[in-house]
């Protein structure tokens, strides 16, 4: 299932190689916390079914599913293919801190910037959401690997790929804050 935020991005009108340089410089996620502020729809893990002779409970997909509309409203965020642009208050402070960084580091903003940040890190969300919350370093690789975002964005430079996932686990932070502490602890597996 291709995530509605992927249509918004018209990724070749970003400059590559000033923003993947910056990429590589970033640091990993820091932790979640209590202060984080309210959390997405994607807060409350669904129950599941356990399934005979499968480790741990079944995905439920129906609930996931019914979940993951539940929290693609809640972001408020177009389903055309237009760019995204921060419209909740964790969106908001996410891009802030996120702008402030890139630009320290000699990074030019632009709207196409803002969509690609958002866009990773929703679909980071979805794929937590898809996945009933259960994240270890397999899912989390399997979902940089086959993710045409990172394919399109880093074009096969490592770096540029570590420093991206390091953005969007830090996005998950403000945006579905309850997932976020699996998916650093897979990037900390992935990446050393």
């Amino acid at each position: 299932m291709i995530s509605p935020f992927l249509k918004s991005l018209p990724v070749a009108v970003l400059t590559t190689a000033v923003f993947a340089a910056t990429l590589a410089g970033c640091a990993p996620a820091p932790a979640p916390s209590d202060s984080d502020g309210p959390t997405a729809a994607a807060a409350t893990p669904t129950p599941s079914v356990p399934v005979e002779g499968e480790e741990g409970p079944a995905l439920d997909m129906e609930a996931a599913i019914l979940e993951r509309e539940e929290f693609l409203d809640a972001q408020q965020q177009p389903r055309d293919g237009s760019l995204l642009s921060a419209k909740t208050p964790e969106q908001q402070e996410f891009i802030a801190q996120q702008r402030a960084y890139l630009e320290s580091q000699g990074a030019t903003w632009a709207p196409e910037t803002e969509s690609l940040l958002l866009a990773t890190t929703l679909d980071a969300c979805e794929t937590a959401i898809l996945n009933n919350h259960r994240t270890d370093a397999d899912i989390f690789a399997m979902h940089v690997n086959s993710s045409p975002i990172f394919a399109q964005v880093t074009q096969g430079d490592a770096a540029a790929e570590q420093g991206l996932a390091s953005i969007m686990v830090f996005g998950m932070s403000f945006v579905c804050p309850s997932d976020a502490e699996q998916w650093d602890a897979a990037y900390t597996e992935v990446y050393g």
